[in-house]
């Protein structure tokens, strides 16, 4: 029985320090969890004829984002090798996850309201702006990450 309790805890063990070796993994992660919620939440089945953001229908932006995240997930795999610092790795990991959570939080918050007034629907763009902002300052790390990596590394 012993034996048993001290596998877990290595195997647990081992599946931390595999993340925090390889944290854009949780891109991966969090863009699987996320196709899965979007398939219950209402704003994915709601026709959007009249709703468009960019001249793209709304219901396709939504079903991009996990895309998006796995597209970084993607560019991960090969640019690990050229990658300055894991820190930053992971601060642009842990921003580019919670921005694009938020995104859909505010998406599924605009188009299923509650109590529709103007005041709410500035409050909104004011902050979809914020953290649009917050995203692409995120996608900044990564590009400062591999410039440092292979500048630093060529020294």
């Amino acid at each position: 029985m012993r034996q048993i309790r001290l596998k877990r805890v290595s195997d647990h063990q081992m599946i931390r320090a595999y993340i925090k070796e390889r944290p854009y993994r949780l891109l991966l992660f969090t863009a699987i969890a996320l196709s899965l919620a979007l398939v219950f939440l209402p704003i994915t089945h709601m026709d959007f004829q009249d709703k468009t953001m960019f001249r793209v229908p709304l219901a396709i932006i939504v079903w991009i984002i996990p895309w998006l995240l796995i597209f970084f997930w993607l560019l991960y795999l090969p640019t690990r090798r050229f990658l300055y610092s894991i820190t930053i790795t992971w601060t642009h990991v842990l921003i580019t996850v919670s921005t694009t959570i938020l995104i859909v939080i505010i998406l599924y918050i605009v188009f299923t309201p509650l109590q529709p007034t103007s005041h709410r629907q500035e409050l909104i763009g004011n902050a979809t702006r914020i953290v649009f902002i917050i995203f692409v300052c995120g996608q900044c790390t990564y590009l400062a990450n591999i410039l440092l990596g292979l500048f630093t590394k060529n020294k």
